[in-house]
């Protein structure tokens, strides 16, 4: 058992002695623990002063006086600025997750809408990621269904392409979707230059807030359509008028002075807190979606101002912002904050706290959204806290059980083989630990247990690979406590080997099968010491015990689809030896297609960049 007051002690014994040394100037501390962890990373102005503030116990909360008490020893890192320390401090966050920072496990950049100009006939599409490529962005959207909406409906109304310009180049008549008119079909010119480029130039009009003009331009052509007798062109335009009617009646946002605005409202209890943000772009409204910070077992110690200032800094490091972003709690430091932003994106940011008016009516709103979110998510954690500790005593476990991972094989008749595996905790799923396995169909040869039991049986073996590759040399700390596999007593057996096997002793096993024929609620369950288990058919943990398995069932077959596209339509090149990605487009890009590079002379296949003489022989002698 640890001295709890040996171990302030001597934690602040080992700042002190980093004291000697540290100067008054302005950069990043790191406080590091027994296993060379991180523990907390900060920055300071003045490092001096900052670090003076943890040698002095009276002063140090629950939650700083746990991390200074597991401090082994600190890193100091000298900036220019107090701007450089705080890019710093974010960049290293990021990196290193440190066990006492707010942490936004999810930082996923947003989708966009955008028109690439680097060709002629510009193609719309979604983006996502880092704005590399000449063009003209629209967004973000938080909705990846949103993007795609908004997407059909500028093409029901301008007639824009979607396809890729490998594909728009080798196109010799119109494809489908100018046959259900979606397209004006520019890769065989049915449209001008020009004529598809003012379709262009009005629906970035429309992204932009101007839906009301096209809108009545749209009516007057449907009414002259209509006076000249032209119906079935009158019926195209009250589509198209019905079309962006549905996308600007959910997105329309109308307040004067506000059309770009990126809403961030907090809220905290206890140690769970929840950050709301909406975003308006041109006065659409482009989504909602709440995040929920790591702030630790302690975080009921840590201030709300922390909290906005950590989820800006990350949130906003991957993500564009607007130039005005609302909030109900200042962030800490907001005037560095907004410098900080500036210096990332190059354009002014205001960060502000709404008094009066309309903008405060709209971030009470957000406020109430926010409030609405936690209360469900604390709901669910005391909830999943509830079910797990049903387990134990329902299946007679030896331990509590405070983590779950569920697995699951899919394929067809052996082809396409995906392993996948989810996990779950009493925050629920924890989907940044989920994973899939490429099924490999030599692996079980030296290493399947019981192998010439099941050797006609590829299901037990592909579950038999795939627990081997999830456990084998991995730290027993990030094992689970509870498996369940999808299946039944075999697969059950299969599991208990593996783990017998590889000698670990602290993992339960638990399988579950379909029951009589096949119906929701009569499924089997199987774990060691109960040969068969059923529940009654409105029991609330049979409820969650399915969620699980029809969590990671949907997820298995996810990538089992995704595996078999991937082979219908593999392409010969991958197959070459030498061409990677890069050269692949780059051969693309030159002859359109895969047959065309297979028709190539070595010339030719010479004169692409990045394909050199050697290269070229292999892919013509690949070929010939």
């Amino acid at each position: 058992m640890i001295n709890k007051s040996k171990s302030l002690s001597n934690g602040i014994q080992v700042i002190k002695d980093e004291l000697l040394t540290i100067p008054s100037k302005p950069g990043v501390y790191q406080m590091i623990g027994a296993n060379e962890e991180n523990l907390y990373i900060g920055k300071a102005k003045n490092l001096k002063n900052r670090i003076v503030f943890y040698t002095q116990p009276k002063r140090l909360n629950s939650r700083l006086t746990y991390m200074v008490s597991n401090t082994m020893k600190m890193e100091i890192i000298i900036t220019a600025s107090e701007m450089e320390a705080l890019l710093l401090e974010s960049n290293l966050i990021k990196k290193y997750e440190p066990t006492f920072n707010i942490l936004l496990k999810d930082d996923k950049s947003f989708s966009s809408i955008f028109f690439n100009l680097t060709h002629p006939f510009p193609q719309i599409s979604s983006h996502r990621g880092v704005r590399k490529i000449k063009g003209d962005y629209f967004g973000p959207f938080v909705s990846k269904t949103t993007v795609q909406k908004t997407i059909e409906t500028l093409q029901k109304t301008f007639l824009l392409r979607t396809c890729n310009d490998n594909i728009f180049k080798t196109r010799k008549r119109p494809c489908l979707q100018f046959q259900i008119k979606r397209c004006s079909a520019p890769c065989v010119n049915l449209i001008s230059k020009k004529n598809y480029n003012e379709s262009i130039l009005e629906a970035k009009k429309f992204l932009t807030g101007d839906s009301n003009k096209i809108k009545q331009k749209l009516i007057e052509q449907m009414y002259d359509a209509s006076d000249k007798q032209n119906f079935e062109a009158a019926s195209i335009f009250r589509n198209r008028i019905k079309a962006l009617t549905e996308v600007t009646a959910t997105q329309n946002i109308n307040i004067q002075n506000l059309k770009n605005v990126d809403l961030l409202a907090l809220k905290k209890l206890d140690n769970k807190v929840v950050i709301q943000m909406s975003i308006i772009r041109n006065g659409h409204h482009y989504g909602s979606k709440s995040y929920f910070p790591n702030i630790g077992k302690n975080g009921i110690d840590v201030n709300e101002d922390e909290i906005m200032q950590a989820f800006i800094c990350q949130f906003f490091d991957k993500n564009i912002p607007a130039e005005n972003i609302l909030v109900n709690q200042n962030p800490k430091e907001r005037k560095l904050i907004e410098e900080l932003l500036f210096r990332k994106h190059n354009f002014k940011i205001s960060i502000q706290v709404p008094q009066r008016g309309k903008k405060l009516d709209l971030i009470n709103s957000v406020v109430k959204n926010a409030e609405e979110n936690l209360n469900r998510k604390i709901y669910e954690k005391s909830s999943n806290l509830e079910n797990l500790i049903k387990l134990k005593t329902i299946f007679n476990l030896k331990k509590q059980i405070k983590k779950i991972e569920v697995y699951d094989n899919s394929h067809h008749q052996g082809k396409a083989p995906i392993g996948a595996m989810i996990a779950f905790n009493e925050d629920g799923f924890m989907k940044s630990m989920y994973r899939r396995y490429n099924i490999n169909a030599n692996y079980n040869k030296k290493t399947a247990a019981k192998q010439n039991e099941f050797q006609n049986n590829n299901d037990y073996l592909m579950m038999d690979e795939v627990l081997r590759r999830r456990l084998i040399g991995k730290n027993s700390s990030n094992y689970p406590d509870l498996i369940i596999i999808d299946g039944g007593k075999g697969h059950l057996n299969i599991a208990l080997s593996v783990l017998e096997n590889l000698k670990i002793d602290n993992i339960e096993v638990l399988a579950i099968s379909k029951g009589i024929k096949r119906d929701s609620g009569r499924e089997n369950f199987y774990t060691q010491g109960i040969d068969k288990f059923s529940f009654d058919k409105n029991n609330a943990t049979l409820f969650f015990l399915q969620k699980l398995r029809d969590e990671v069932h949907r997820f298995a077959i996810a990538g089992h689809r995704l595996k078999s596209k991937k082979i219908i339509f593999k392409n010969p090149l991958d197959e070459i030896e030498g061409i990677g990605s890069k050269r692949k487009r780059a051969l693309l890009n030159e002859f359109g297609s895969a047959k065309a590079v297979k028709t190539a002379s070595l010339r030719d296949l010479s004169k692409v960049e990045g394909i050199n003489e050697s290269i070229a022989k292999k892919i013509f002698n690949f070929f010939n």
